[in-house]
């Protein structure tokens, strides 16, 4: 690159505009010494830096330090515009600014940046700093900035199956962060979000949200589902039942013409315990309708009646077949 290149991102950095791959670029240059005279003076970029962005120069020594693996020089340099301090305070104002700050200090900060909120074992409820109320599902997470409430933004990101009923705050929007790579921002609504790795997707039910990913952008009105495949990279809109996808909300599975091998599967799963499907031609029926999640009993004998099948509990397996004519 040469000097005006690099000189020209970084004022677009300082702008907010560059992209994580321009970024990178920019971390890669602060290592470089050939790059030093491309940077401008820290006072021509100051006025585009807020004061919370402002780092002491000892603290800005440290980082600049850090990154190149070397000791602060103790001799001074003859051009006052390069002087370690003045060099050093622009590196730190690019850290600062592109939020890698801690991805250069981990070992100088504590490593708690994020409050994680787990429901291991079952649902729970949680209620966030600005009144958010989630809901998490069994085996699902969500990660909250401990800067959350006090930034522009609201920031979470969540890892499986959770309902949100957003406090409104029109000066600060809530994001939603999911594995797939799928993003949400709201102001003030509920709905109901499931994000894995391969794909995520969001249910709403009130108010109205804006759906993002991979340069995809839609807007939910209530009874609408946004679907994202991170494999095909690809997002669907489409109108569903929100009753359906809020049932494990309420203790219910929820099934649509589902095959029976998948019901169990499922169920097997929510309760710790395996079941078996002593038939071929009964593994190949569909169930719809809702199951308790909490009541492994009825959840079975809701299987049965509805199949005409029996289960049984043999050596500590449960065995589903067909109900035999008398």
């Amino acid at each position: 690159m040469t000097n005006q290149e690099v000189t020209a991102l970084y004022i677009k950095f300082i702008h907010g505009q560059c992209t994580q791959a321009e970024i990178d670029i920019l971390l890669s240059v602060l290592k470089e010494e050939q790059y030093r005279d491309a940077f401008p003076e820290y006072d021509q970029i100051a006025p585009s830096i807020s004061k919370k962005d402002v780092l002491t120069a000892d603290a800005s020594d440290r980082i600049f330090a850090a990154i190149v693996e070397t000791e602060i020089p103790a001799q001074p340099v003859a051009d006052s515009r390069f002087r370690p301090g003045r060099w050093w305070a622009v590196a730190a104002s690019l850290l600062m600014l592109s939020g890698i700050y801690y991805l250069f200090t981990v070992q100088q900060i504590p490593k708690s940046i994020k409050t994680v909120y787990r429901a291991a074992d079952e649902k729970k409820i949680y209620q966030l700093p600005d009144g958010t109320a989630v809901t998490l599902d069994k085996g699902s997470e969500l990660e909250v900035s401990n800067h959350f409430g006090i930034d522009s933004i609201r920031e979470v990101w969540i890892k499986g199956d959770g309902y949100f009923s957003v406090a409104h705050n029109k000066k600060k929007p809530f994001i939603v962060h999911t594995l797939a790579g799928m993003n949400v921002k709201v102001l003030g609504t509920e709905f109901n979000v499931s994000a894995w790795k391969d794909k995520a997707y969001v249910v709403l039910n009130k108010g109205s949200v804006e759906v993002n990913a991979a340069d995809q952008q839609l807007r939910l009105q209530p009874g609408e589902r946004a679907l994202f495949s991170s494999l095909e990279q690809r997002m669907e809109k489409k109108s569903v039942d929100t009753v359906f996808y809020n049932a494990w909300k309420n203790n219910l599975l929820a099934f649509d013409n589902d095959l029976l091998k998948d019901v169990v599967r499922k169920i097997g799963r929510q309760y710790s315990c395996s079941i078996e499907i002593a038939d071929t031609n009964l593994s190949r029926m569909t169930f719809t309708g809702y199951i308790p999640r909490n009541d492994l009993n009825l959840a079975l004998n809701t299987l049965s009646k509805s199949l005409n099948c029996t289960v049984e509990l043999i050596d500590g397996k449960y065995i589903i077949e067909p109900n035999q004519l008398n």
